[in-house]
């Protein structure tokens, strides 16, 4: 069977975001779209945080307080995490590139990215590479990550055989990567044959913070595949040379990064929620439609509709409105008519 890109998949494979001032059940209900009785509580600590209680729906964690004094909430979806809420999005006919785009829109200002873990999944009969490939060509100093280290770590397989893994960078930084023989893993962790996994090696890159929540956010607007994404965010950051001259980069990497165009996160533009706002008034046809009851305002021709003016006198802003009004304010140093957009906004 020929060796293709269509055999390598994306994935989203780990994801923390830290929520300020947003109402746990609002994150649950609206961003999530997961009813809230679908969660059990249970009591549970996180790490240098004080929580201590958790919603939690299988592998879908949503850690707070039980009287709610940080006024933050914290989700956490581990790798298995992920994969349930994928499958949740697809039943309501979503992606993670809605679910992260409304994240943007609507929550801008109150959400850190702590973490994001993004996974490529060969699963070609004879797959792009080996590790063992890769193990090889670190000893030979024959690959460039921006001055990372690597380091090798083995499990026993079967036998004399073990199960390898590759890490390029260390926890404690913003980027760091694993590369490993996925079937060997899941043929220990279910025990049984790696025949009736069949071939499957990941690439598997974890990411923080700024550069987590920019990766974040052009999964969300840009144009290009998951896969795309994550194949230009590892040609940035990491290649692999034929030789210890490296000055060409192995066919092998080309080829399993394709086409894909590396991914500049610091010249990424900026998306904030009131510019898609913006966009939406002057291309989703409500510029346009204000426009056209002003003209009839203007002709005395409204009949029995109502005019804009006492409209706009009546209308109260949003929550998710709010956030971006008040992220947009503080942004421009307008601290002061804060109070005055929340003194308009839906109870």
């Amino acid at each position: 069977m020929k060796t293709t890109l269509a055999n390598v998949t994306g994935k989203i494979d780990w994801l923390q975001i830290l929520f300020y001032q947003v109402p746990l059940e609002e994150i649950l209900s609206h961003l999530m779209m997961i009813d809230v009785t679908c969660f059990t509580i249970e009591e549970a600590k996180v790490k240098h945080k004080d929580y201590d209680l958790a919603y939690v729906y299988g592998d879908i964690r949503v850690y707070t307080t039980e009287l709610d004094t940080l006024s933050e909430t914290y989700l956490v979806l581990s790798g298995e995490g992920c994969t349930l809420f994928e499958r949740l999005l697809e039943n309501l006919g979503e992606t993670w590139k809605t679910f992260f785009k409304k994240l943007f829109l609507e929550y801008m200002g109150h959400f850190k990215v702590k973490r994001v873990d993004l996974a490529l999944d060969d699963k070609n009969e004879k797959p792009f590479f080996q590790v063992e490939q890769l193990i090889k060509k670190c000893k030979k100093g024959q690959f460039n990550s921006s001055g990372r280290t690597y380091r090798l770590n083995e499990s026993k397989f079967l036998g004399n055989k073990t199960a390898k893994t590759l890490y390029i960078g260390v926890r404690t930084s913003d980027v760091m990567f694993r590369i490993y023989e996925k079937d060997k893993e899941q043929a220990i962790k279910q025990d049984i044959a790696i025949e009736e996994i069949g071939s499957w090696k990941r690439t598997e890159v974890e990411v923080k913070n700024e550069i987590a929540e920019s990766i974040i956010r052009i999964i969300a607007f840009s144009d290009d595949s998951l896969e795309n994404t994550i194949r230009g965010f590892i040609k940035k950051e990491l290649v692999f040379y034929s030789t210890s001259e490296m000055q060409e980069v192995a066919r092998f990497w080309k080829s399993y990064l394709g086409k894909a165009k590396a991914l500049e996160i610091e010249k990424l533009y900026e998306v904030t929620g009131l510019h898609e706002t913006e966009r939406w008034l002057e291309f989703g046809g409500a510029i346009g439609a204000i426009k056209a009851f002003q003209f009839l305002s203007e002709h005395r021709a409204l009949g029995e509709l109502k005019d804009v003016q006492d409209m706009l006198a009546d209308v109260e802003y949003p929550r998710a409105l709010s956030n971006k009004l008040v992220s947009h304010l503080i942004n421009i140093g307008r601290d002061d008519l804060v109070k005055e957009v929340y003194a308009n906004t839906k109870k």
